[in-house]
């Protein structure tokens, strides 16, 4: 059971819920050819976003002097009606877990109190991933103790391990489809675990993925959903040899790739590819990048993420996932007197003062900003989206 919401907290949840409850209903009901019953469609929904990158102004907008504890609830109660209404939620922690709060500490070696994990499981989370370039600021004891401080608190957590005869992905069965989760980053900011421990990180390793893939479809694995930490920071169009790693992973058989660490948000884009297991044509769903989803990172394009909700189905031939785009929401970290937290980016349309009390009346242009920069990188992208709304990929 989930601590109760803060009355802090409460102050903020309203615009958002509305906003998510509505959007919802209209893209994962449908109503049955007979009665006009709404019904739910059958499947599971999967929520993912980017990165939680834990700069010290974040860490410590969170300090409670009174408890000489942290709280990170409020930073994401904005969020929390949506995160926990998925079946499955997800997003990268790019940072490592303490209880010793005499070391903490931000970039560029990062270390945040355990109560994070905490305060993401009570927002709706359900896995992390951490493999990223800040895996290993703190060793390989750090990359045990993250992972520690994560099962605690009932997260789960791919992409780094702790123990040799650990799987190096999770795996997940619900309502009857059986998903993989794998998390692989390219690097390491130059560091590099113990050589008897090098398998405590998942870095890029086409030869080991394939293998992984091969051994998870023949345990009968439904679909793959890999995160993958890669390429450059604060560019927000995929280069050719990203697209190039991107679609050779996609046909080794991943089904959804979300990609981290430029901190910026960049297209979706789907591929067809042939499927190495059935030798029929796939689709595979690329998120270049998903952005921040919370940062100190206050400058245009890093200050922002993106949330997909994708409704996945089970496909009995040829075997495999139909996969659909439910939502795909921008986000924006508020900085104020409250302290820090995760907004929707609501349209042009929605962003009149009202909606937004009680933050600053000058979040309206900030909003516009935003969904303005979204909507040109998704929609501006071959391959990618067609409009920000239901459904993505259809022209109106």
């Amino acid at each position: 059971m989930r601590p109760p919401v803060p009355s802090n907290i409460l102050f903020f949840l309203l615009p958002a819920f509305a906003f998510f409850f509505v959007l919802n209903l209209t893209a994962g009901l449908q109503l049955t050819a007979d009665t006009d019953q709404v019904v739910a469609a059958p499947g599971l929904t999967l929520t993912a976003v980017g990165d939680l990158v834990m700069h010290m102004p974040v860490v410590n907008s969170a300090f409670l002097p009174e408890e000489e504890s942290y709280d990170f609830r409020p930073v994401f109660a904005p969020l929390q009606s949506f995160l926990e209404a998925a079946d499955l939620t997800v997003g990268v922690l790019e940072t490592t877990l303490t209880a010793e709060d005499d070391k903490l500490s931000g970039y560029p070696r990062f270390k945040t109190p355990y109560q994070l994990a905490e305060a993401l499981r009570w927002a709706g989370f359900d896995l992390v991933f951490t493999a990223h370039n800040h895996s290993l600021d703190h060793g390989f004891d750090g990359i045990g103790q993250t992972l520690d401080h994560l099962a605690a608190a009932g997260l789960a957590a791919t992409g780094t391990r702790k123990n040799r005869n650990d799987k190096p992905y999770h795996i997940v069965n619900v309502n009857g489809i059986k998903l993989a989760f794998l998390s692989y980053t390219t690097i390491t900011n130059g560091l590099s675990a113990p050589p008897d421990r090098r398998w405590a990180l998942n870095t890029l390793d086409f030869a080991q993925i394939g293998a992984q893939i091969r051994e998870l479809k023949a345990a009968g694995v439904d679909g793959i959903i890999m995160a993958l930490h890669y390429g450059a920071e604060y560019v927000r169009y995929p280069s050719a040899a990203d697209q190039k790693l991107c679609r050779r992973l996609c046909a080794l058989g991943v089904d959804v790739l979300l990609g981290s660490h430029p901190h910026v948000i960049r297209p979706l884009e789907k591929v067809v590819t042939i499927d190495p297991f059935t030798n029929q044509p796939k689709t595979c769903l690329i998120a270049y990048s998903l952005g921040n989803f919370l940062s100190n990172q206050r400058w245009r394009y890093s200050d922002c993420g993106l949330m997909l909700t994708l409704h996945v189905r089970k496909k009995l031939w040829p075997p495999g996932l139909e996969m659909e785009l439910l939502a795909c929401s921008p986000l924006w970290v508020n900085r104020d007197r409250w302290g820090y937290r995760i907004m929707v980016v609501q349209p042009p349309e929605r962003t009149e003062t009202g909606t937004i009390s009680p933050f600053s009346p000058q979040l309206p242009e900030k909003f516009r900003e935003v969904w303005a920069d979204t909507e040109e990188i998704l929609t501006g992208w071959p391959g990618g989206i067609k409009r920000m709304q239901y459904p993505f990929f259809e022209l109106p």
